[in-house]
């Protein structure tokens, strides 16, 4: 069974009130609890990206055909966060828009803010706080990309993002953290305490991998590439180190919280979700398989936790949503929702998101194997979905 076909299935078994969808599912599972809310073009706005900056579109067919990249190279939302909730104001969403800048969500209101000297020609990604700050990560992909010059000047790596200000500030330079510049870190893990980094190094016979971990000994947002040297406890560590604090844990041992929201999915799908709450470190990640390999694709999602919600997101669309939004009530008398996103065409597939106040903002994009073309993100009013129905 293709991935079309198990998904048509996957919404059959999510399907509470058919009279929502106006659908009928022939083989509802039991289990199945969560209302569905079909999305209709009025409650929604597609955004793509063009140029240094995002256009909106009438309808997602009608959004310039865009040249193929890699991912590192494409334009593109990479990672998302979200702030905590403040009692006075929506907490602010932000997503880094790889080589271009970072887009602040506040309620239903967007913010663009680029910086070349900061994004240009690198990967942006890797999106987490250190207490209330946005922090991220920026390398060069020499492999990818020839044009930039494996040996410039300065190697950031940490960039901080102050939204009141919306300037971006270079906390760490790779230099801090004694490497050379032929060396990238194409890859972080924080733990709240702890950075592991992976570390990429070009030569003219080969490319090698290394590994190490640090921690600050102040607050790291006083970090600049000035101080950073003397300020960090920087200590090497393996390649099973770094790759057991990256790879997926069994759905099993997932926080309790979403194991419950994703009641709903039928046994036999296998799905890997990352997960991440808000105002926190690097996302984990933890699958659900079956106990024989049946080679059918695994379904990917984006989980967000929250203090008076959970939601997670699958690339075809499907998200799941139980609690109460900002300054809302609990929805569905306390059972998981279920909201179905506009179908994408072929090739196309959802990505991160974040929830702030009642306004969700999804990542989209059209790939193909390691390469993206046309990308953007979906504004839902959420208020109009599911509280004024």
């Amino acid at each position: 069974m293709n991935m079309m076909k198990r998904l048509r299935f996957f919404y059959c078994a999510l399907i509470f009130s058919l009279t929502l969808l106006n659908v009928s599912c022939r083989k509802e599972k039991k289990t199945a609890s969560a209302a569905i809310v079909q999305e209709t073009p009025s409650r929604y706005t597609w955004y793509y990206f063009s140029e240094n900056t995002y256009k909106k579109a009438e309808k997602l067919p009608l959004v310039p055909a865009s040249i193929s990249k890699p991912w590192t190279e494409a334009v593109r939302i990479s990672s998302c966060g979200l702030e905590d909730s403040k009692t006075t104001e929506n907490p602010k969403g932000f997503a880094t828009v790889n080589q271009l800048g970072m887009l602040v969500f506040q309620g239903d209101k967007i913010n663009f803010v680029n910086d070349s000297e900061i994004f240009k020609g690198r990967t942006a990604g890797n999106l987490v706080f250190a207490g209330e700050v946005p922090v991220f990560s920026v390398y060069k992909s020499t492999f990818f990309n020839e044009s930039i010059s494996a040996y410039q000047k300065t190697h950031p790596f940490l960039v901080q993002f102050n939204s009141e200000q919306n300037v971006f500030y270079p906390m760490i330079n790779i230099e801090n953290l004694g490497l050379d510049e032929s060396s990238e870190i194409t890859d972080f893990i924080f733990d709240g305490q702890f950075w592991t980094c992976s570390i990429k190094k070009n030569s003219a016979e080969k490319v090698d991998f290394s590994y190490l971990t640090f921690q600050s000994k102040e607050d790291i947002t006083l970090l600049t590439p000035y101080n950073a040297q003397r300020m960090l406890h920087i200590s090497e560590t393996s390649v099973d180190s770094f790759r057991n604090a990256r790879k997926p844990l069994d759905f099993t041992a997932a926080p309790e919280r979403l194991k419950k929201l994703l009641t709903t999915v039928p046994s036999d799908i296998e799905f890997s979700v990352s997960v991440q709450t808000v105002q926190s470190h690097s996302p984990r990640i933890f699958s659900r398989t079956k106990k024989s390999s049946s080679g059918q694709e695994m379904l990917s999602a984006k989980a967000l936790i929250s203090d008076t919600w959970i939601a997670c997101l699958f690339e075809d669309g499907t998200m799941y949503l139980n609690g109460a939004l900002f300054e809302k009530n609990i929805l569905n008398g306390g059972k998981t929702m279920g909201i179905k996103l506009p179908k994408l065409p072929v090739n196309f597939v959802y990505g991160d998101f974040v929830i702030t106040g009642t306004t969700l903002y999804a990542s989209w994009e059209e790939t193909a194997f390691y390469k993206t073309k046309r990308s953007g993100f979906i504004s839902v009013n959420l208020d109009e979905v599911l509280y004024r129905r």
